[in-house]
C-alpha cells in the first residue's frame, strides 16, 4: 500500500514545466482530421486520420535532434500503417493474431523505433471488424504525416535547440560545480556536472555530420570538460592546503561566475576569468618561501593548484571565446534556449572555428562514440535499460491477453491488451507504479470524459474533448505519467471508438478492463524472470573492475592522452552496474548487494585519484620509477581479481604496496632537503610533483584495495 501511495505521489508530480507549445501541436494534429472527418460526412475516416497522428504523436522523440525525429517518426508511420494492415489481416485468424502480437510487442520492447504504437495499430485493426484492405492503413499513413509536418516545420529554424539546451545544462553543472568546491553536496553536484556533460557530447556528437557547427560545439565541450576535471583535481588539492582554502574557494567562485558571463558571449567574463587567477598567482609569489618541510609542501600543494587554477581560466576563455565568435544580433548568446536571428542564414552555431582550442579535452573519444551511438539511435532499446528478458515478457503477456480476450471480440476487448502493453515494465517495482498510474489515471479521465459527453452529446463535444484531452495530455506527458494517463486513456477511447458513445456504462467496461490488464502485468512481472538483474552482476562488477584497472594502466604508462577515454570508459562501467543494482532493488524480493553499493563509491573516488594524479603528471617530468610501480600493481590486482570474479576461482591475496609507496616517500623527502639548500626551480617543480602525487598515490592505491575486498566480499563463494 505505501508503494502505490508513493506512486500516486510522485506520478501526480509536476517537477518540471510542461511544453504547452508542444502539446497545443499534438492536439491540433489530432482534432483536426476528426473535425474534418465530421464536416465532411465521413467521421470513420477523419478517426483513421486522428488515430494515425496520436500514435505517430505517441511515439515521438520529442526534445531529441529534430534529424532523429525525422528518422524516427518516418520508420514509425510505415511500421504503424503495417501493423493495422497485420490486425485487419488477421482478425479472421485469431490465433495467428495472437502470435503476431506477440512478436510485435517484443520487438517494441526491445528497440525503440518499433516501440508499442504498431502494437497498438495492430490490436485496433484487429477489433475494426472490418475487410482487411489499405484504406485504414493509408488513412493511418496521412494522420502520421499531418502530425509529422508541422512537428518538424521548424527545423531549418531550431534544429540546434537541443544542442543548445544541453550545453547551456553542462555550463551550469560545471559553473556549479566550481561554486560547490567546499560544499557538503559536493558528491551530488559532481553527478549532475557529469551526467549534464555526457548529455552534451551525445548531443554534439548527433549533430557533428550537419556542418561545422557540431565540430565547433566539440570543442566547447571539450572545453568544459576540462574544466571539470580540473575541478576535481583542484577539490583534493584544496583539502591538503587548509590554510589557503578560503583563497581557492574565492577564485573558484569568481571562475563559476566568469564561466557562466563567457558562456553568455560577454567578452567581461573571459577578461575577469584571466584577470582572477594573475592576481591569485601573484599574490602567492609574493609571500616569503619558507624552508622548514611543512612551509615546502605547502607549497608545492599550492602551486599545482594554481596550476589547476590557470587551466580551469584557460577552459573559461575558450569557452567565451567560442560563444563570443557567434552573438546573435539581438544579443543573445550560445546557450539560451531560445537562439536569435542566425547570421547570414547559418545555423545557431555558425561562425565557430571549425578546430577545437589548443589542448585536448577529457573526453576526446566522446563524440566519435556519440556517433556511433546515434548511428544506432534508432533501434536503441527504450529507457529503462530494457533487455531481452523485458522484450521476453512484454511479447508473452501481450500475447496471454490477446488469448484472453479471444472469446470478448468486440470493440471493448482491446483495452484489456492496451493496459498490458503500457502496464509491462522491466522491472516489478516499475511495473506496480505503472499499473497504480493506469487504472487511477482511466477512472478519472474516463468518468470526465463520459461526464461530458454525457451532458452535451455529440461529435463536436467529442472533437473538442479531444482538442482539450490532446493539448493537456501531451503537454503533461513530458513530466507526469500520471498526468497523462488521465487525459490518454479517454483520448484513446474516443479515436478506436469514435462511433460508439462514450457513456457510464462504457466506461465501466473500460475500466474492469483496464483493471484485469494491470493485474495480467502484475503477474507476468512477478513469475516470469522475476529476478533476471541478480545474474547480471558478477560480469558487471567484473567489468567495472577490468575498465579501472585500465584507467589505472594508462597512468602507469604515462599515456595521458588516453586517460580520458579510460576514465568515461570506467565510469560507463560503473553505470551499467549501478542501473542493475537500481533495477534489481526493484524487483520481488531482490535486494542490492550492500558491498556492490559501497563498490560504487570507492569506484567514484578511484576515478577521481586518478583525475587528481593526471593533473599533477600532465606538463610534469617524467615520474620516478617507484610511482609507475605502484601504479602497475594496482592494475594488476584490479586485473587480477575481476578475473577472479568472472572466473569464480579465489582472488590473489591482497598487497598493499606499502614498499613502493615508502620509496615515494623517500624521494619526496630527499627532494625538499634538496629545494631547502636552494638547489634551484627544477628541483622544486619536481618536488611540487612529489608532495602532489604522493597523496594521490596513497589514496588511489587504499580505494583500489577496498574496492577489490568489496567486489571479493560479494562474490568470495
Amino acid at each position: 500500500m505505501r508503494g502505490a501511495a508513493r506512486a500516486l505521489r510522485d506520478g501526480f508530480s509536476l517537477p518540471a514545466r510542461p511544453p504547452w507549445g508542444y502539446g497545443l501541436l499534438c492536439g491540433l494534429a489530432v482534432a483536426g482530421p476528426l473535425l474534418a472527418g465530421v464536416l465532411a460526412g465521413r467521421p470513420q475516416s477523419g478517426a483513421f486520420l486522428a488515430l494515425g497522428a496520436y500514435l505517430t504523436a505517441f511515439g515521438d522523440m520529442y526534445g531529441q535532434p529534430y534529424a532523429a525525429r525525422a528518422r524516427s517518426m518516418a520508420i514509425k508511420i510505415v511500421l504503424i500503417a503495417g501493423g493495422c494492415w497485420l490486425g485487419l489481416y488477421l482478425a479472421d485468424r485469431p490465433w495467428w493474431a495472437v502470435l503476431a502480437l506477440g512478436a510485435v510487442a517484443a520487438a517494441g520492447g526491445r528497440w525503440r523505433t518499433v516501440g508499442t504504437p504498431p502494437a497498438f495499430a495492430l490490436v485496433t485493426g484487429f477489433y475494426l471488424a472490418v475487410p482487411a484492405g489499405f484504406g485504414p492503413p493509408e488513412l493511418m499513413v496521412l494522420g502520421g504525416l499531418l502530425y509529422a509536418v508541422p512537428a518538424l516545420a521548424l527545423w531549418p529554424l531550431r534544429r540546434f535547440d537541443p544542442l543548445a539546451t544541453a550545453l547551456g545544462e553542462a555550463v551550469r553543472g560545471v559553473a556549479g560545480l566550481l561554486d560547490g568546491l567546499a560544499g557538503d553536496d559536493w558528491d551530488d553536484r559532481r553527478e549532475r556536472a557529469s551526467k549534464a556533460l555526457e548529455t552534451a557530447a551525445t548531443a554534439s556528437a548527433s549533430f557533428e555530420s550537419m556542418d561545422a557547427a557540431g565540430r565547433s560545439a566539440d570543442a566547447y565541450v571539450e572545453a568544459l570538460v576540462r574544466i571539470f576535471h580540473e575541478t576535481v583535481a583542484l577539490r583534493a588539492l584544496r583539502a591538503a592546503a587548509p590554510d589557503e582554502q578560503d583563497g581557492i574557494d574565492d577564485v573558484a567562485t569568481t571562475l563559476a561566475a566568469d564561466l557562466r558571463e563567457a558562456a553568455d558571449g560577454r567578452r567581461a567574463g573571459v577578461v575577469e576569468a584571466l584577470a582572477v587567477t594573475a592576481d591569485y598567482a601573484e599574490r602567492l609569489g609574493a609571500r616569503e618561501p619558507g624552508a622548514d618541510p611543512a612551509a615546502l609542501r605547502s607549497g608545492a600543494v599550492l602551486g599545482q593548484a594554481r596550476r589547476c587554477l590557470d587551466r580551469i581560466a584557460v577552459g573559461v576563455r575558450t569557452v567565451g571565446l567560442l560563444a563570443a565568435r557567434h552573438v546573435p544580433p539581438a544579443g543573445r548568446g550560445l546557450l539560451p534556449g531560445l537562439p536569435g536571428k542566425p547570421a547570414a542564414g547559418r545555423g545557431l552555431l555558425a561562425g565557430l572555428p571549425e578546430e577545437p582550442a589548443a589542448g585536448r579535452g577529457l573526453l576526446p573519444g566522446k563524440p566519435a562514440a556519440g556517433r556511433r551511438l546515434f548511428a544506432r539511435l534508432p533501434w536503441k532499446p527504450p529507457p529503462g535499460g530494457s533487455g531481452p528478458e523485458h522484450a521476453g515478457r512484454l511479447g508473452l503477456t501481450a500475447a496471454v491477453a490477446m488469448a484472453l480476450m479471444l472469446g470478448v471480440h468486440e470493440q471493448y476487448g482491446k483495452w484489456f491488451v492496451f493496459t498490458v502493453l503500457l502496464a509491462v515494465r522491466p522491472t516489478y517495482g516499475d511495473t506496480v507504479e505503472r499499473v497504480v498510474l493506469r487504472v487511477a489515471g482511466t477512472v478519472a479521465g474516463a468518468a470526465a470524459a463520459a461526464l461530458i459527453l454525457a451532458a452535451v452529446p455529440g461529435p463536436y463535444t467529442i472533437v473538442g474533448t479531444v482538442l482539450v484531452f490532446g493539448t493537456l495530455g501531451f503537454a503533461l506527458r513530458e513530466v507526469s505519467y500520471g498526468y497523462w494517463s488521465i487525459f490518454a486513456t479517454p483520448l484513446a477511447m474516443m479515436l478506436t471508438d469514435f462511433s460508439t458513445r462514450l457513456d457510464w456504462e462504457a466506461a465501466g467496461i473500460r475500466l474492469a478492463l483496464t483493471a484485469g490488464g494491470g493485474v495480467l502485468a502484475l503477474a507476468a512481472a512477478r513469475l516470469l524472470w522475476p529476478r533476471g538483474q541478480a545474474g547480471r552482476l558478477r560480469g558487471l562488477a567484473a567489468e567495472l573492475l577490468r575498465e579501472h584497472a585500465c584507467l589505472v594502466r594508462a597512468l602507469a604508462e604515462g599515456d595521458l592522452d588516453r586517460l580520458p577515454d579510460r576514465t568515461e570508459s570506467a565510469g560507463t562501467a560503473a553505470d551499467r552496474l549501478r542501473e542493475s543494482l537500481d533495477k534489481l532493488d526493484k524487483e520481488p524480493g531482490g535486494r542490492a548487494p550492500a558491498e556492490l553499493r559501497a563498490a560504487l563509491t570507492l569506484a567514484r573516488k578511484l576515478r577521481d585519484d586518478a583525475i587528481l594524479l593526471g593533473a599533477v603528471l600532465r606538463g610534469a617530468e617524467p615520474g620516478s620509477d617507484a610511482t609507475a610501480g605502484v601504479l602497475d600493481a594496482v592494475a594488476d590486482r584490479l586485473d587480477a581479481v575481476g578475473q577472479a570474479v568472472r572466473e569464480r576461482e579465489p582472488p590473489p591475496a591482497a598487497d598493499a604496496f606499502e614498499a613502493q609507496l615508502d620509496e615515494v616517500a623517500r624521494e619526496v623527502s630527499s627532494l625538499m632537503e634538496e629545494a631547502a639548500a636552494g638547489e634551484g626551480t627544477a628541483v622544486r617543480r619536481r618536488l611540487r610533483h612529489a608532495v602532489t602525487a604522493h597523496p594521490a598515490l596513497r589514496s588511489l592505491c587504499k580505494d583500489a584495495l577496498d574496492l577489490a575486498a568489496e567486489v571479493t566480499a560479494r562474490f568470495r563463494t
